[in-house]
Order: C-alpha cells, then sequence, then structure tokens
C-alpha cells in the first residue's frame, strides 16, 4: 500500500493538486484542519478550538482516514506525521511517544509544497497570513526531517507538472503500475 503526502504551508496548491488526483481516479484524503474548521463555522462556534482539542481531532481524522483508503496509491494532504506534531506541540506527547505513534502511521512518499504569494489567498478557513505560511512550511519541513523522511520539493507551476512530478517518483516506486489509478470494485 503506498501512501503518499502532499504538504506545506497553507496555500501553496496542494489542495488542487490532490483534487486533480482525486479527478484522475487516485484515492485521496482531505485536509483534517480545513474539514474541523468548516464543521465548527456551521455549528456557529469559532473557527478552532484550544490547541490541545484541536490537534486531537485533527489526528483523529488522520488516522481515520489513513486507515480507511483501501486502494494504492493514496493521497494524502498533510496527514498523521504533522497531527502528531501537533499533539507534541500542545503539550500531550513526548519525543519517544511521537516516533513510536508514527512508526505505525508511515508514508511512502512526501512532496512538500513551498510558499507561493502568487496564488496565496485568505479564506473561511484559512485565516492566516502569508508569513505564517511562510512559518508553517518551515516548521514542517523540520519537523518531517526529524521523523526520517525526505520530503520532495514540488516547485510552483501549473497544476498538470505538478502532478506529472508527483507521479514521476510514484513509477519509481512501482514502475509498472503506479500511474494507472486502481479500478474501483
Amino acid at each position: 500500500m503506498h501512501r503518499i503526502v502532499l504538504t506545506g504551508g497553507p496555500g501553496a496548491g496542494k489542495t488542487t493538486v490532490l483534487e486533480e488526483l482525486r479527478r484522475r481516479g487516485y484515492a485521496t484524503g482531505d485536509d483534517a484542519a480545513r474539514s474541523i474548521i468548516r464543521q465548527r463555522r456551521a455549528a456557529g462556534l469559532s473557527p478552532r478550538p484550544d490547541a490541545l482539542t484541536f490537534a486531537q481531532q485533527v489526528f483523529e481524522k488522520e488516522v481515520d482516514a489513513y486507515q480507511s483508503k483501501g486502494s494504492s496509491p493514496a493521497f494524502f494532504e498533510r496527514g498523521v506525521v504533522e497531527a502528531v506534531g501537533l499533539l507534541l506541540a500542545a503539550g500531550a506527547l513526548d519525543e519517544e511517544d511521537a516516533r513510536q505513534l508514527l512508526s505505525k502511521y508511515r508514508y511512502q512518499l512526501v512532496f512538500l509544497f513551498p510558499p507561493w504569494e502568487d496564488i496565496y489567498r485568505t479564506d473561511d478557513e484559512r485565516d492566516h497570513t502569508f508569513d505564517h505560511a511562510v512559518n508553517v512550511y518551515e516548521s514542517t519541513l523540520h519537523f518531517y526531517h526529524s521523523q526520517g523522511y525526505t520530503p520532495i520539493a514540488v516547485p510552483p507551476g501549473t497544476v498538470e507538472n505538478r502532478v506529472a512530478l508527483i507521479l514521476a517518483h510514484l513509477d519509481a516506486l512501482e514502475p509498472q503500475t503506479a500511474t494507472t489509478p486502481p479500478r474501483s470494485t
């Protein structure tokens, strides 16, 4: 089972690329944080609960997504690694607990989308500044490295070029079938 993460700061084009992969027939997960914010706003609540509650909710959604994707490859926006990072930052885990937890939820490839100011926009779920996006990108890169991953940079460009880069790396994992999405049964 190939699980692949698209990550980086907010507003760098991850969702657009994920939507294109979904359109092409690949299994995909959604951004858990945006989903939680959307649900909270719909319920008339503040966009985010306290840091610990938010981290726990993101973690639960990411684990559910990781476990529910039965076809391979499956692409995720962010994923369990970052959810564990949120739990660490909120003081819910120590480094050893995080490492043990992450050993159960491994990804075969991690694609890192750098900040791209030309496309960065705020909306109802993304209410931070571009500087915040840059900080998230840098901390994300550092955290993935600290967990033994070597993220692959996805430079700014067209959706088609970004998807082609991702699928080329996927082909290297499994050349004969990687860019052919699995058939639904």
